[in-house]
């Protein structure tokens, strides 16, 4: 029996930054959703969970720290991967939300191919693993 591909999220609010990391993900078998605002990216997590979102930290119509925090109080299960041109690992604000678990990792624009496929790679696991050990009945993966 085939597993359903791990479904991600992908918010930036330049399309071509979405083209860009759905065209490193898809291949890799993540079935990869794009959108360029907070408002539809919620709506779209409204529909069925995803296990990933990458979140941009600049979008047009909400701040993405505080999306960040909205799918994670919505979705509880997906992984969030915040991306930035304008933070930096280092920044304050990045590693209290880190610390405070908003998202789990942190990738600067511009950014690596090898980096996205291994943040994408981490959330996965996180996720499967925060999953399991809130439902032991699952059976682990």
């Amino acid at each position: 029996m085939r597993r359903k591909p791990q479904r991600i999220l992908v918010i930036d609010d330049e399309p071509d930054m979405c083209w860009a990391l759905e065209n490193i993900l898809r291949p890799t078998g993540y079935a990869v959703t794009t959108t360029t605002t907070g408002t539809e990216a919620l709506e779209l997590l409204a529909g069925g969970p995803y296990t990933v979102a990458f979140v941009d930290v600049k979008l047009p119509d909400m701040d993405g720290l505080e999306l960040a925090a909205a799918i994670r109080q919505r979705s509880p299960h997906t992984a969030v991967v915040l991306i930035s041109g304008y933070y930096y690992q280092e920044d304050r604000t990045i590693t209290e939300r880190l610390q405070d678990a908003h998202f789990i990792g942190f990738i600067s624009k511009p950014f690596d191919l090898d980096e996205v496929r291994l943040m994408a790679r981490q959330a996965v696991e996180r996720a499967r693993e925060e999953n399991h050990a809130k439902d032991p009945s699952s059976g682990g993966g």
